[in-house]
């Protein structure tokens, strides 16, 4: 029987799966850093006209003085219908490329596909204060673009745990990678709003699809798609995972073995 491996700090499987983590993170703050920027993008729209007053304290005027603070980006004159659509078309893209995301990541293994799933979002991320300018058929169409990209991300994700994670050391490993999804979400809203005050609401844009670039280098550098093939693991812990891995792979065609790890 195999031995397990080195120290798990060591472990290409570990590196693998905090790698993973962390390009969750990237999208996740890519999916959701427009619902802050649009509060800054989006011209205010006056009181109702039946509002009756403002309350004040005693002895001050009811006129309330105009105050000048920095620019913040362009603004742009959106109804709330047309913020809505903006926001939703996202998903257009983002369904579509589920069960393709899943095919692929069967047939050519997940690193490319989950890497250029991020890359994709990233670069139409940059794009999207040009996309404002432009109008808003290019910023939905950007969107649907982005989601696009995205869609494929959690089915390439469990294309490559297919022949990375030994059974038992499963739950563990794609636990800890998706939690990337939810942390992103945490960090991605507060960080949205702390640049878009300190820079204006584009170098949220900026800053967040920067970071994905950097971290798509890093993954197609440091990632495989199969133990076999990489570069930075012992053979200690490739003989381990390819043991293991055959206990359950004997006979079972990689598509099964696939939908067997969405269950």
């Amino acid at each position: 029987m195999a031995a397990e491996g080195p120290h798990w700090i060591k472990c290409a499987r570990v590196h693998l799966s905090f790698l993973a983590f962390l390009g969750f993170v990237n999208v996740y703050m890519l999916r959701v850093n427009l619902s802050v920027a649009m509060v800054a993008m989006v011209t205010p729209t006056p009181p109702d006209s039946d509002y009756s007053g403002e309350c004040t304290l005693p002895g001050n005027s009811t006129t309330s003085a105009s105050t000048t603070t920095p620019s913040t980006g362009a603004t742009y004159d959106w109804d709330r219908a047309t913020q809505g659509l903006i926001l939703g078309s996202f998903f257009y893209g983002y369904i579509v490329t589920q069960l393709p995301g899943g095919m692929l990541a069967a047939t050519y293994g997940g690193k490319w596909l989950f890497g250029l799933g991020v890359l994709c979002t990233a670069v139409f991320t940059l794009l999207t204060p040009l996309a404002a300018k432009l109008g808003v058929p290019v910023l939905v169409a950007t969107r649907i673009l982005e989601g696009l990209g995205e869609g494929v991300t959690f089915p390439a994700m469990h294309g490559i745990w297919t022949v990375w994670a030994p059974p038992l050391e499963r739950t563990k490993l794609v636990s800890f990678s998706f939690a990337g999804a939810q942390f992103g979400t945490i960090i991605g809203l507060p960080l949205s709003g702390w640049i878009t005050d300190a820079l204006g609401w584009p170098y949220i844009f900026y800053i967040f699809g920067g970071i994905a670039v950097l971290w798509f280098i890093l993954w197609i550098v440091l990632v495989s798609n199969t133990p076999a093939t990489n570069r930075f693991i012992t053979t200690e812990e490739k003989d381990y995972i390819e043991s293991e891995m055959s206990k359950i792979s004997d006979g079972e065609p990689v598509t099964v073995r696939l939908f067997a790890s969405l269950l």
